[in-house]
């Protein structure tokens, strides 16, 4: 596995008091869990686990950014989601039993802390707070789903990747040299199709034509938002939202 430009803290406490899933444990359990935790190290592109693998750990993102991958029957790879730092992977899983529903892979080199399923499964058991915390994560995550049926149902395509552009820039974005925002991951145009719900061509153009807008550029194979305030405008425009890309 690669090693990570940013490695996990050698006193995992750090990591408790800093993912906002062990926020609400009181100072005193804190290294109960400290001690339950391990790590993984991943190099860009390597795989964490597949679809359909048993749920034999919950993951959380320390450093780097992992997509999410359905595969779908044609044999392509859709993108579903982007984690990035303090993120939670295959809780879904780890909390029902099912195995992982979808895959995931290191965008980049990416520290991951590790719970065995069982030990946290007692955490839970030992500290309902913990399971607040993950059913509000649930809970989130159902609603992105939700908002993803609306967007691909009834909205634009130029809406849903600028929606897109937007969300990944709040995941990965950084100031770029010259201004604007950088999202400083590998985002393909087939990454951006894939999780807008359209074809590689309809995305090429889409962003094409916002680039000759003045709203975006790319500098070394990265998308850089130069102009946030027009983007978000596209992307919650409502009053063309009649037609399908």
């Amino acid at each position: 596995m690669g090693r990570n430009k940013e490695p996990l803290p050698s006193d995992k406490l750090k990591v408790v008091r800093t993912a906002p899933l062990f926020g609400a444990l009181p100072e005193r359990d804190r290294s109960t869990v400290a001690n339950l935790l391990g790590e993984r190290r991943y190099g860009k592109d390597e795989y964490i686990f597949f679809e359909g693998d048993p749920p034999e750990a919950l993951y959380i993102v320390w450093a780097g950014r992992v997509k999410l991958l359905r595969h779908s029957r044609e044999g392509r790879d859709v993108v579903l989601d982007v984690m990035g730092p303090n993120r939670l992977l295959g809780e879904m899983a780890v909390f029902g039993g099912a195995p992982y529903d979808f895959t995931a892979q290191a965008m980049e080199p990416t520290a991951l802390v590790t719970i065995a399923r069982q030990d946290f499964l007692a955490l839970l058991r030992r500290f309902p707070r913990l399971s607040l915390a993950v059913i509000a994560e649930l809970g989130r995550r159902l609603r992105s789903a939700s908002d993803l049926v609306h967007s691909l149902a009834v909205e634009r395509v130029e809406r849903r990747i600028a929606r897109v552009l937007l969300k990944m820039a709040d995941a990965a974005g950084k100031p770029a040299d010259g201004g604007g925002t950088l999202i400083d991951v590998t985002l393909t145009r087939q990454d951006v199709a894939d999780m807008a719900g359209t074809t590689v061509e309809t995305a090429i153009r889409t962003m094409s034509r916002l680039r000759r807008q003045g709203m975006l550029d790319t500098k070394r194979g990265r998308v850089v938002i130069l102009d946030w305030g027009r983007l978000q405008a596209v992307a919650e425009d409502r009053a063309n939202d009649n037609g399908r890309g």
